[in-house]
């Protein structure tokens, strides 16, 4: 019995010490799996259910959006999801959208991003905070940046308003693709810069960014910057296809469009490496903004 028990002991012990000295790139890859083609409401679901793993308080902000044209009214509904910290009279917003394009996985697009943001929010939580930060989730980016829109007007006070990070597309490459740059975020580009040297990450920032969630700050002149993780040479492609439009060039087309939004964006496609630098690029980048606030 007590032999029995001795080895019911050192089993448990073991299996505590091999979760402890699970790797970052496998935390990472298990939270894609965990919204990878799952319904919409699933996905929001599980990020729901890390966050009470972690013992980590939330909002929920339901929001229903109309949009009527010349025949008929369509109705769009969702629901953010806010984890905010720290106290400070500053915010710094960091978002990733959660939702999926139609029947995709969704796995890169952006369960990359919900993994990223998850684990900052994990192993940040003991920080303490110059600003008051918001981890966002949001909702229904695939049908126009709504969440992010609806975030804006349901909590942002503009003259409160540091920078708004948006990581979208964090799962595939090796190189740290970053923007849009110009004269709207000329404080925040200052830290990225930084932020470059810190990890030297191979790094292309970019005038032109494809649109994601940035893209609603960028409207009402909210500091803003978008990082993703692209293969090598994809970060200057998919600023070509944002100059020509959105039209991809039969010649050079970017390599993740080839699985975004399409039934390959599966997490067998998502590097752990990728997700690693993008985890390991924002949080310094966090870091750096936190110490600016002294």
């Amino acid at each position: 019995m007590k032999r029995s028990f001795l080895f019911f002991f050192v089993a448990i012990l073991a299996s505590s010490l091999s979760l402890a000295q699970t790797p970052i790139e496998d935390e990472l890859l298990s939270s894609v799996v965990g919204v990878e083609g799952k319904t919409h409401q699933g996905r929001g679901e599980f990020i729901k259910n890390q966050l009470h793993t972690l013992g980590v308080g939330y909002v929920a902000a339901p929001f229903i959006h109309s949009t009527v044209n010349q025949k008929d009214t369509t109705t769009t509904e969702g629901e953010n999801i806010i984890v905010r910290v720290g106290t400070g009279t500053k915010r710094i917003v960091v978002g990733a959208h959660y939702d999926a394009f139609g029947d995709s996985p969704g796995a890169n697009d952006n369960g990359s991003g919900v993994a990223v943001l998850l684990l900052l929010i994990k192993q940040l939580q003991d920080v303490e905070w110059n600003y008051s930060v918001d981890f966002c989730f949001f909702d229904q980016e695939e049908a126009g940046l709504i969440g992010s829109y609806y975030y804006i007007k349901q909590f942002v006070i503009p003259q409160r308003h540091f920078a708004m990070i948006n990581l979208d597309i964090e799962g595939t490459g090796e190189e740290v693709y970053v923007g849009p740059v110009g004269s709207n975020n000329q404080k925040i580009i200052r830290y990225i810069h930084e932020a470059e040297q810190k990890t030297g990450f191979p790094f292309v920032e970019s005038t032109e960014f494809p649109a994601s969630d940035q893209v609603s700050f960028e409207k009402y002149n909210l500091q803003d910057i978008a990082i993703s993780i692209v293969p090598k040479g994809d970060s200057n492609r998919l600023s070509k296809f944002v100059r020509n439009g959105y039209k991809a060039d039969s010649i050079d087309t970017p390599r993740v469009l080839g699985v975004m939004h399409t039934f390959e964006d599966r997490s067998r496609l998502v590097s752990p490496a990728s997700l690693k630098m993008s985890y390991e690029f924002t949080k310094t980048l966090l870091m750096l903004l936190n110490e600016s606030g002294r």
